[in-house]
């Protein structure tokens, strides 16, 4: 199959950008564990550090990010439009790029949408308030990193 057949293929992107909200997180988590055993440390000692705090506290954002993901998918393509334009946003604050162009690509190959659907006619208000919550924690990732980065 041709790879740019697949940038194009909304069903792929989705199952690839949850996958990959849901893996990465594992990943950045093993690594912390992976840090802390080097250092004769336990795993709530790591997160003293606060390389590894961030680090911890990006995992959780895109866990939660994953979970909304799918929420706002079984709700309808509106929803899920406006979620994942959403969550491109968040991606790009807290320095994730690859997600932000999974992001980017979902929203280009979902072009084609009924405009005249609801926004969350199920979980309106949990949606809301999760994407607020999201956003604090995004807000807070980016000083940390602002901090990180400039001492």
């Amino acid at each position: 199959m041709n790879i740019f057949a697949a940038l194009d293929d909304d069903r792929k992107l989705r199952r690839f950008l949850f996958w990959y909200w849901l893996l990465v997180p594992f990943a950045l988590f093993a690594w912390i564990l992976l840090g802390a055993a080097n250092s004769n440390m336990t795993f709530q000692q790591a997160l003293n550090i606060p390389f590894f705090a961030v680090a911890f506290l990006n995992g959780c954002l895109t866990i939660l990010l994953a979970g909304l993901f799918k929420l706002a998918g079984s709700e309808n393509e509106r929803t899920e439009r406006v979620f994942t334009l959403y969550a491109l946003a968040v991606q790009i604050v807290v320095g994730n790029l690859p997600g932000a162009l999974a992001c980017y690509l979902l929203l280009r190959a979902t072009r084609d949408w009924d405009e005249t659907e609801k926004f969350a006619p199920t979980y309106r208000w949990v949606l809301i308030a999760a994407m607020v919550f999201l956003g604090m924690v995004s807000l807070l990732v980016l000083a940390a990193n602002i901090r990180l980065w400039t001492s």
